[in-house]
């Protein structure tokens, strides 16, 4: 026991004058890993275009109206430009992949009397359809010879294609093959003309609303084309430089906005709801 007690001390007491004297190595601290989350492509030039919009707008209207809390009022609205307009992208593939499809289904309505396949026949679009379908039924002709079935092929072009009417028409093709029958062409004849119908009827109504919504543009532009006309003379400008002037500018930026987006939003159709956007069980 004392022996024990005896090495204990003799330990703790060669420790104490290790420190002191410096004769231990020094413990190094341990680095901590930085994890770093991955950075997606789209998501950081996303971030970055709408940086660089918020602070050109921001930039611009501090050059016209020399006011920094209207400046920092024009941000978000720059920021917000890029989202509108690839939505406005994003609709207008839209209508024009609604516009294709009677054609592309008289094109479909062509292969199966000439003895195709429903899956051939689909295939074929990508090489004889409308322009604007060919590059997804390219991709739908590499998914069908991939897995050499139809549904996976019908679901990714649906997919692909985000569009209700390509629902419907692939949910026909499925059953079609499913169910088979005697007159698929007709069926797909009868779809077609439908479909032309329907776009008469919607190009109509469109151009009737695009006057609404071109109508809410002029009048959201106009009062701050006359704003920039009016920054070229200096009274103006350090009239809105002046708390007024803050308030006058601040509640014409938000009455703006809230008069555009609802003339916007009423002069705009209403999208069809994709119902049968699930994929096959």
């Amino acid at each position: 026991m004392g022996a024990i007690v005896g090495m204990t001390a003799g330990l703790g007491l060669a420790l104490v004058l290790g420190v002191l004297s410096g004769a231990l190595p020094e413990r190094k601290p341990r680095r901590r890993r930085r994890v770093r989350p991955a950075l997606n492509p789209a998501a950081a030039r996303s971030v970055a275009i709408n940086t660089a919009t918020a602070s050109a707008s921001a930039t611009l209207a501090l050059l016209v109206a020399r006011n920094v809390w209207f400046a920092l009022a024009v941000a978000p609205v720059g920021a917000w430009l890029p989202a509108a307009a690839a939505k406005g992208r994003a609709r207008r593939r839209l209508e024009r992949a609604r516009e294709a499809w009677p054609d592309a289904l008289d094109g479909v309505v062509s292969g199966l009397r000439a003895g195709l396949g429903v899956g051939e026949s689909l295939a074929g679009l990508a090489e004889h359809g409308p322009d604007a379908m060919r590059a997804p039924f390219a991709r739908f002709a590499d998914r069908l010879r991939a897995t050499g079935r139809l549904d996976p092929a019908l679901d990714g072009l649906k997919r692909e294609m985000a569009d209700p009417v390509a629902d419907r028409v692939a949910e026909a093709m499925r059953l079609a093959s499913r169910l088979g029958g005697h007159d698929l062409a007709g069926m797909m004849e009868a779809l077609s003309r439908s479909l032309r119908m329907e776009n008469r009827a919607r190009g109509e109504l469109l151009a009737r609303q695009s006057w609404t919504v071109n109508g809410a543009r002029v009048a959201a532009a106009a009062p701050w084309a006359v704003l920039a006309l009016l920054s070229t003379r200096p009274r103006t400008v350090e009239a809105f430089s002046t708390s007024a002037g803050t308030f006058v500018l601040l509640g014409g930026l938000a009455a703006t906005s809230v008069a555009y987006a609802l003339m916007a939003r009423l002069g705009r159709l209403p999208s069809e709801p994709r119902v049968l956007a699930g994929d096959s069980r």
